[in-house]
């Protein structure tokens, strides 16, 4: 009994700290969203844009303008993709918007995001881990996408996931970020790491959690076996 009463209260704990991290996610986007107007036209006075001037020239503004705009749009629709997979009455829809949702990723959110990744305001350390980032978003959901047409949609929803880390990595790069401003601990090399582990440490632990799932599936028969 108390054993159950443990686990419904750390459900409910779990629920909470969810909801706690959506709320704190989507606040953080709408703050992003909200300085577009810094960014049409560019204000070089804005924290983004600050000291960007002289590289805010040839495919950085195309890139960077298609990013802002692509991004949240794909960020949304991964949320309705993840929400609506068990849905059987938004099969339909799920299966439309997950091929929208290829093409914006592949056709505009990965390409743009690579061309700013070349010209990363802190170096070429940072640069590549938002490369990075960009490439395995793009091969996450090409993969996700075959998985689905195999009809193999355990190992679709598993590689959907990936890509939906990837996609919110950047709130969670912002949010650490603006911590660091906060604090006033913000340095280049402190921007560099975060480029690597705002995307790395989501996903080592949803592996993490995937490998302690399974682990507990293959030993809940084993105890029932011994106990027999």
């Amino acid at each position: 009994m108390k054993s159950h009463t443990r686990q419904s209260r750390f459900a409910k704990l779990k629920t909470v700290a969810m909801i706690a991290v959506a709320v704190l996610m989507a606040k953080v986007l709408v703050s992003m969203v909200t300085e577009y107007r810094n960014y049409f036209p560019p204000n070089f006075e804005a924290v983004f844009l600050l000291g960007r001037e002289a590289t805010f020239q040839g495919a950085y503004p195309p890139a960077f303008y298609t990013h802002i705009i692509a991004s949240p749009i794909a960020l949304l629709i991964a949320t309705y993709l993840m929400l609506s997979g068990k849905w059987r009455t938004h099969a339909t829809l799920h299966r439309r918007l997950g091929k929208v949702q290829l093409g914006l990723v592949l056709g505009l959110v990965v390409p743009s995001g690579i061309v700013m990744s070349i010209w990363s305001f802190s170096g070429p350390l940072a640069g590549w881990g938002f490369a990075t980032q960009a490439v395995a978003t793009g091969v996450t959901i090409v993969v996700a996408a075959r998985y689905a047409m195999r009809r193999d949609f355990a190992s679709h929803q598993r590689w959907a996931t990936y890509c939906f880390i990837l996609l919110i990595a950047p709130l969670l790069f912002r949010i650490v970020a603006g911590l660091t401003i906060v604090t006033d601990t913000e340095t280049i090399v402190g921007y560099q790491i975060n480029a690597w582990l705002s995307w790395v440490i989501p996903l080592a632990l949803f592996e993490l959690r995937r490998y302690r799932k399974a682990s507990r599936l293959v030993s809940e028969p084993t105890a029932a076996e011994g106990s027999t």
